[in-house]
C-alpha cells in the first residue's frame, strides 16, 4: 500500500481546517474574547503546520489512489479532522474535556447535531461558528464521499455503482469528472450564500444567519440557542428553512443542472418525486391531525417537524406534548430512516435504495408467477446490476442490525426503550436532536457516560461512511495481494 496520497490528501485537510478557523479567530479578536482567540490561533497553528508538514514529505512521489489506499485514507481523515475540529473547544474552554470536545466534533462533521451542552447560547459567538462551519465542511465532505470513495468500491455512486457512471452523467453536461466537485463546491456555497442573504431579509441577525444556513444546507442540526431557530420565529423564517432544508436533502448534481437551466430537471427525478410525496403524505397527516385534540401543535410546526426529520437536519420544535405524539413519534422514525436522496448531504437509508428494495422485492414476487420471464430492475432510465441490488440489500440488513444493537447497547445503559431507539435512529440516520426531543429533552444526561458517548460516535460514523466501507476495511480477503 502506498502511504504518500493518504499523507498528501491529510496534509490538504488539515490545512483547509486551518485555514478555516481564521474566520473563528477573526469573530473572537473582534469580540475581544481572549480564551476563544488564543485556542483559535493556536489550533491553528497546529492545523496548518502538520498540515503543510505531511503535504511536503509527499514531494516527488507516487500519488495514485488505489482501494486500499482509498479506504484507509476516508477512515483516517474521519479521525484526524474530528481531533482537529476539537481542539479549539478543547483549548477554549477548562470544562471541555477532549473525549466530549472529539463528540461536538465528530457530531459536526458527521452532520449529525447532536450536542453535549443543553444550552448552547452559553457559548461564545466564535465556537458557535466554528460548530457551524464543522457542519458546514462536513455536509461538503459527504457529497465528494459520494463522488470519490464510495463508488471505488462498488456501492454508493451517486447515479449508478461504478465510478465511470457519474462521469457518463458529468459528460452529458459537459463537465469531465475532475470538475465535478468544483461544480458542486460552487452550488453548495451559492445555496448557503443565498439562504445567509433570505435570512437576513426575513429578520434574522447575520451571525445567526450565517450559523443556521451552514447547519441547514449541510442538513446537520446544530443550534444556537436552546429554542432552536423555530422557537420565536416568524412563519417566513420558518418557511425558508424548511426550503432549504429540502434543498439540502435533494442530490446536488439536480441543483447543477438547474443551474445549467435544465428547469425541468428536479420534476423527471424519481428520488425527487418520491422525496416530496412522503412529504407531502406528512403534511396530510399533520392536517388530519392538528386541531383534532386540545394542544395539537400547528399545522406550521407539524411541516417544520416531518421536514426537518425526513431531511435529516433535526431540528426540533417546542411544542411537542401533544396527544398525538406516540404516532408522530412512529412517523418520525420511518422518515428518518429513509432519510433524504442520494447525492445530498442528508442521511439514512436514502430513497434510491428504498426504490431499488421494492423494485427488486416486486420483480421476485412476479417470478414466482412466472419463473423464467426477465426483469430487470431499473431506477430512472438506469438498468441496475443484480450485484449492485445485493449491495443494497447487504446495507439494509447492515442498517437493521446496527439499529438492534446500538438500542440494545443504550438500553443496557438504563435509557428507557423508545429514546434507546430514537438516539440510535438519529446516530444512524445523522438526523440531530428533533427526534430525541420525542422522547427526552434531556440527553445531554444520558452523555455523560462515556460508553454512551463512544457507542453513539460509532453510530455517526456508520450512518456517514454508509456500513459497506468498514466493512471492507474488516474484509481479510481485500488485503492480499
Amino acid at each position: 500500500m502506498n502511504s504518500s496520497p493518504i499523507l498528501r490528501i491529510i496534509g490538504i485537510v488539515m490545512m483547509v481546517f486551518g485555514i478555516g478557523m481564521l474566520f473563528p479567530l477573526l469573530l473572537a479578536i473582534s469580540n475581544t474574547d481572549y480564551n476563544s482567540r488564543n485556542a483559535f490561533a493556536a489550533s491553528f497553528c497546529i492545523s496548518v503546520f502538520l498540515g503543510v508538514l505531511l503535504f511536503l514529505s509527499t514531494r516527488g512521489r507516487s500519488l495514485n489512489f488505489g482501494r486500499r489506499e482509498t479506504a484507509v485514507a476516508v477512515i483516517l481523515l474521519c479521525i484526524v479532522t474530528t481531533i482537529i475540529g476539537a481542539l479549539p473547544l478543547y483549548l477554549s474552554d477548562g470544562n471541555w474535556r477532549l473525549f466530549d470536545a472529539c463528540f461536538e466534533s465528530l457530531s459536526g462533521l458527521t452532520t449529525t447535531g447532536l450536542s453535549m451542552t443543553n444550552d448552547p447560547s452559553l457559548m461564545t459567538d466564535s465556537i458557535l461558528l466554528w460548530r457551524a462551519m464543522l457542519q458546514w465542511m462536513g455536509g461538503y465532505g459527504s457529497l465528494l464521499l459520494v463522488i470519490w470513495a464510495l463508488p471505488s468500491f462498488g456501492f454508493g455512486g451517486t447515479f449508478l455503482p461504478r465510478r465511470d457512471a457519474v462521469e457518463v452523467i458529468a459528460a452529458d453536461r459537459q463537465l469531465s469528472f475532475q470538475q465535478l466537485w468544483r461544480s458542486l463546491f460552487l452550488v453548495y456555497l451559492i445555496l448557503t450564500i443565498v439562504c445567509v442573504l433570505t435570512l437576513k431579509v426575513c429578520g434574522m441577525p447575520l451571525l445567526e444567519a450565517l450559523c443556521y444556513s451552514m447547519t441547514t444546507i449541510s442538513t446537520g442540526g446544530f443550534m444556537l440557542d436552546s429554542a432552536g431557530p423555530f422557537g420565536g420565529s416568524g412563519n417566513s423564517t420558518k418557511i425558508v428553512l424548511s426550503i432549504f432544508m429540502i434543498l439540502g436533502a435533494i442530490n446536488f448534481t439536480l441543483h447543477i443542472r438547474f443551474l445549467s437551466r435544465d428547469w425541468r430537471v428536479y420534476d423527471r427525478d424519481r428520488e425527487v418525486r418520491l422525496l416530496f410525496c412522503f412529504i407531502l403524505i406528512a403534511m396530510t397527516l399533520v392536517l388530519l391531525f392538528s386541531g383534532a385534540a386540545p394542544n395539537s401543535m400547528s399545522v406550521i410546526d407539524g411541516m417544520l417537524f416531518f421536514i426537518s426529520v425526513m431531511t435529516t437536519t433535526g431540528f426540533p420544535i417546542n411544542d411537542i406534548s401533544t396527544p398525538e405524539k406516540n404516532f408522530f413519534i412512529f412517523i418520525a422514525i420511518f422518515l428518518a430512516i429513509i432519510g433524504g436522496t442520494s447525492g445530498s448531504t442528508s442521511g439514512g437509508i436514502r430513497t434510491m435504495r428504498l426504490t431499488l428494495l421494492f423494485h427488486h422485492a416486486r420483480k421476485e414476487l412476479f417470478k414466482l408467477i412466472h419463473p423464467h420471464a426477465v426483469v430487470p430492475v431499473k431506477f430512472g432510465r438506469f438498468s441496475v446490476t443484480t450485484s449492485f441490488v445485493e449491495i443494497v440489500w447487504v446495507f439494509f440488513f447492515c442498517y437493521l442490525c446496527s439499529l438492534i444493537v446500538l438500542t440494545t447497547i443504550f438500553s443496557v445503559f438504563s435509557i428507557e426503550f423508545t429514546s434507546a431507539l430514537l438516539l440510535a435512529v438519529t446516530t444512524l440516520s445523522n438526523s440531530g436532536p428533533a427526534l430525541i426531543n420525542l422522547s427526552s429533552p434531556d440527553l445531554h444526561q444520558w452523555l455523560q457516560l462515556d460508553w454512551i458517548k463512544l457507542t453513539a460516535m460509532i453510530g455517526m460514523l456508520l450512518g456517514r461512511l454508509e456500513f459497506l466501507i468498514l466493512l471492507v476495511l474488516f474484509n481479510f480477503s481485500f488485503w492480499k495481494p
